[in-house]
């Protein structure tokens, strides 16, 4: 089984590129030997976009969807497909759950009540709990997902991640998203996300998440398509997101790394080591079912 911990937090990571409202210009200082490169100025389609979907999603409480997850291995091209849900809701609290087409003990769930994130692991009988810090929640995680959970502010993601507008057409707006941050290259090395336009006609809701592409740095991908879209929900308040206990299933907490470097959870983002591959597959209606 293969850990999800940075896709869920890309999944959601859209609400939080949409919130990073691009920085002013201001005019070119002297250069500093050693400094990395000035950010380019705020592309204005880029931001109209990202204001629209901070309009749409500012009164927003919860959210859930239901998805098809295809994750491709890049050295045998084998192709293993999922079907799952993910509920959401602000402003740390989430569920998602992945289980395999073929083999429903093959599944992954996590729970996040804002003071943990359990992680279920159906072929281990496993629940491994990781506890936020509740002064400083996202210190020393070194773990997108943990650090996205436990209240990433707008200000961090613009410093952690490189977000432009790939494409438009009428139905989608194309949004790339690349790490800029060490720790987070060992976790991927592209996200591409198709969002429903703002003209985009009934079912479906203009800004929220069509497809998602994600590159990982060994190669593999992963191909979310999203579903059944759905905004504040009622009946759903914090005891969702509670931990649920299963009957003859461990519970355990993660194990401290061994020798120096970053304490990264078991099962959430362990740094590959095989080469990356690149880009996006190509074709006009990418994102259509």
């Amino acid at each position: 089984m293969r850990p999800v911990g940075m896709t869920l937090a890309a999944v959601l990571l859209v609400a939080l590129a949409a919130q990073a409202q691009p920085p002013a210009v201001a005019p070119p200082g002297p250069a500093v030997p050693g400094a990395p490169p000035a950010a380019p100025p705020a592309d204005p389609k880029l931001e109209g976009h990202l204001t629209g979907w901070e309009q749409k999603m500012s009164g927003v409480v919860n959210f859930h969807t239901k998805f098809e997850l295809t994750r491709t291995e890049a050295i045998f091209k084998k192709d293993l497909k999922y079907d799952g849900s993910v509920l959401c809701m602000k402003p740390n609290l989430a569920r998602l759950r992945i289980v395999n087409t073929t083999d429903k003990n093959d599944y992954e769930a996590y729970i996040c009540n804002g003071k943990a994130i359990y992680q279920y692991e159906g072929s281990k009988k496993t629940i491994t709990e990781f506890k936020l810090n509740a002064a400083q929640p996202a210190a020393g995680s070194d773990n997108l997902m943990l650090d996205f959970l436990s209240g990433m502010k707008a200000a961090d993601a613009k410093r952690r991640f490189q977000i432009s507008l790939f494409k438009e057409d009428p139905n989608y707006v194309y949004l790339d998203i690349k790490p800029i941050l060490p720790k987070d290259q060992q976790e991927f090395q592209q996200v591409r996300f198709a969002l429903y336009g703002p003209g985009v006609k009934s079912p479906a809701i203009p800004y929220l998440p069509a497809q998602m592409w994600l590159l990982k740095p060994n190669g593999d991908t992963e191909l979310w398509k999203f579903g059944d879209q759905r905004i504040d929900l009622p009946g759903v308040t914090p005891q969702v997101f509670q931990f649920e206990e299963i009957k003859g299933w461990q519970l355990r907490q993660p194990q401290p790394p061994v020798g120096p470097g970053p304490a990264v959870p078991p099962g959430l983002g362990a740094p590959p080591t095989l080469p990356g591959g690149t880009g996006l597959p190509a074709g006009p209606g990418a994102v259509k079912r």
